[in-house]
């Protein structure tokens, strides 16, 4: 009996481990990031010519990335491919994708990251990177 509860203590320690530790937020729930964010998604919408990304502190000290095209690119959209995190750097990958009809001006995508261990890069699949924005909070 005794050995069944380690096995179990062990998949449940294997199972935490496993955990993702980005997400991507829906849009509709941005006020859940707090005001900053909605403030920035405005201020996207209002500036077409903003590329890059921004990084926000949320809840529990979580991070929130937005990352924009700019509307040079406004018929695509992003989706993150991969995050990988080592002691140096967090990495964000990008894809574009043809992007749906839409009523903003501007896509933006917001990725949640638990951490951000490092210098954060966020680049496409090509391996071009997305600047920080100068954007000032």
């Amino acid at each position: 009996m005794r050995l069944k509860w380690v096995w179990l203590f062990v998949i449940m320690l294997l199972l935490a481990g496993c955990q993702s530790s980005y997400w991507v937020l829906e849009k509709e729930r941005i006020g859940e990031g707090g005001s900053e964010l909605e403030l920035y998604a405005n201020y996207l919408q209002m500036h077409d010519d903003v590329k890059g990304y921004q990084v926000f502190t949320i809840s529990e000290g979580k991070k929130m990335v937005v990352v924009s095209l700019g509307s040079s690119e406004k018929d695509k959209k992003l989706e993150v491919s991969d995050v990988k995190f080592s002691p140096k750097e967090t990495i964000v990958s990008m894809k574009r994708k043809p992007a749906p009809e839409a009523n903003e001006k501007k896509l933006y995508i917001l990725i949640g990251l638990d951490k951000i261990e490092g210098d954060l890069i966020v680049q496409d699949e090509s391996g071009d990177r997305f600047e920080e924005t100068d954007y000032q909070q």
